[in-house]
């Protein structure tokens, strides 16, 4: 993707970037919450971008998030898939998961793991861990209100995505 430079206001227009997100999800496979941990937009910024409120959707954007959102891209993704992620707190989260009632056939899903090495994972064992299967936690925790206190890890171990 080519450097594209956003005007100086604090607000720009939301359609491109609202297209650009449905695009990726559909390139990529991965869902708004993980794209928007992936390029470090609030979640809930995202959601009304891509779902509106009341029929609604936002005709404008902080230039911020539409600046990160337009850092994203497939290889942005398909870095993290390859990038070492931290593997104590994707076992933190995949328990906590656990313990609001996902099986490890869901827990696999959401994190993009076979469930062979899920166990291992959860068992306390060594498995090699992605950046972006930690942000398909992180957001599978959010969709179930997990919070990292409620996981006893601090936030940044979470793996925020550059």
């Amino acid at each position: 993707m080519t450097a594209v430079q956003l005007p100086s206001s604090n607000w720009v227009e939301a359609a491109p970037f609202r297209a650009w997100l449905r695009q990726l999800a559909s390139d990529t496979g991965q869902p708004w919450r993980v794209l928007a941990h992936a390029a470090g937009v609030p979640s809930p910024t995202v959601r009304y971008l891509l779902l509106g409120r009341d029929g609604r959707t936002p005709h404008r954007l902080r230039a911020v998030d539409a600046e990160r959102i337009l850092r994203l891209c497939p290889e942005v993704i398909d870095r993290l898939r390859h990038e070492p992620g931290a593997c104590a707190s994707l076992r933190a989260m995949a328990w906590a998961l656990g313990l609001t009632g996902a099986s490890r056939a869901q827990i696999a899903e959401f994190i993009g793991m076979a469930t062979s090495d899920l166990a291992v994972l959860m068992g306390g064992g060594e498995v090699w861990c992605s950046r972006l299967q930690v942000l398909r936690a992180r957001a599978a925790c959010e969709a179930r209100s997990i919070t990292p206190a409620d996981l006893g890890v601090h936030r940044e171990s979470l793996g925020r995505a550059a």
